[in-house]
């Protein structure tokens, strides 16, 4: 076999036709021929072929039944159908069904089938040149992943530490003398949210979806309570109204981290001059759909920015610290558990970030 050359399979019940076929194509084309349908699938079985083609009016199937019966094994064969007149139309109509590239009156014009061979074959390179640059590209994401997960995993365990030691510091140092410590524990504890955002991107992205029972005033309780390394949260009023008369199950991960993140959201961007800072959370769970509402009393978000909030990296505000990972990735979390997510603002007012969560079994 020649490895520089096109392989092209002709399936055709005609020995005549088989021999013309080759007689015309082999100075250009590795030429493979097969009787029937049945012989066809061998000879894909025994070597790598660029394109088939196939006579419609076979004895054991058509050419289109049997280019429809390889196109999952054969995703990226190129197929080209042979017809006679009489065929055109039970072709045409047929055409999709077995992904075919184009199809051809019989007798065939060697000068039209060296040009459709040559342009099917430019295609066929691009295909496998796509294929792969797209293996490549998918190889490339997977390592970069596996990366960024790694290096914020790594990172986790000594910005607790100095998490730690700063606590510690605090406990033993008089209150005017705690002014740089108070600094560092700031810029630490942010350190430490977006290395957390990162690594519940990369598990939202590679963990699946595991539906759990969901007490939702649990959930917000133990979520409200981990936020106590927040300077200001004690200024904040929390409330929160939980109607769930029934069991709800979703994926407990991806609803921790939605909560998560649309609370740490409303604690960071509450307006200083608002005389009454504020948080409220409503839940309601009815027909195994859950409403979950998150509203504040913060700086809101500009009307030009609210279709952008969601996107990677954006930040509408500079007012306020943040790395814009957190409602991209609340988006993805949403959108893994078949939700919706809808936000509506005021600027100087608050704003109110509206998710709804289908029940899984």
């Amino acid at each position: 076999m020649n490895p520089g050359k096109p392989r092209i399979l002709y399936v055709d019940d005609d020995p005549r036709q088989l021999s013309a076929f080759k007689a015309a194509f082999r100075r250009n084309y590795e030429i493979f021929i097969a009787q029937s349908a049945a012989e066809g699938k061998e000879e894909l079985k025994k070597q790598p072929i660029d394109i088939i083609i196939t006579d419609q009016r076979m004895p054991d199937m058509t050419g289109v039944e049997f280019l429809e019966s390889i196109v999952k094994e054969y995703p990226d064969l190129i197929k080209i159908l042979m017809t006679g007149y009489t065929d055109l139309k039970e072709a045409a109509s047929a055409i999709n069904k077995g992904k075919i590239y184009c199809y051809l009156n019989k007798p065939w014009d060697e000068v039209e089938l060296s040009m459709i061979l040559k342009n099917a074959y430019d295609i066929c390179c691009t295909r496998r040149e796509l294929k792969e640059k797209h293996a490549e590209l998918q190889k490339t994401n997977n390592e970069l992943e596996k990366f960024v997960y790694s290096a914020s995993h790594d990172l986790r365990a000594p910005v607790l530490s100095i998490k730690g030691v700063i606590n510690f510091a605090l406990s033993q140092t008089k209150p005017k003398d705690q002014e740089y410590l108070l600094m560092i524990e700031k810029s630490i504890n942010r350190l430490d949210v977006f290395v957390e955002n990162i690594i519940n991107y990369y598990q939202n992205v590679k963990l699946r979806v595991s539906p759990v029972e969901i007490r939702f005033d649990r959930m917000i309780e133990e979520t409200w309570n981990s936020f106590n390394f927040i300077q200001n949260k004690s200024e904040i009023e929390f409330r929160s109204q939980i109607s769930q008369e029934e069991v709800f199950k979703t994926d407990e991960f991806r609803m921790q981290v939605i909560l998560n993140n649309l609370l740490l959201n409303a604690i960071k961007y509450q307006g200083k001059d608002n005389t009454t800072q504020r948080i409220s959370v409503d839940i309601h769970v009815a027909n195994n759909m859950a409403t979950v509402s998150v509203s504040d009393t913060g700086i809101g978000i500009e009307p030009e920015h609210l279709d952008k909030i969601f996107n990677m990296f954006y930040r509408a505000t500079q007012e306020k610290p943040g790395s814009g990972l957190g409602l991209y990735i609340v988006r993805e979390a949403v959108d893994k558990i078949d939700g919706a997510i809808a936000v509506k603002s005021v600027v100087g007012k608050g704003s109110t970030f509206t998710v709804t969560i289908p029940g899984k079994e």
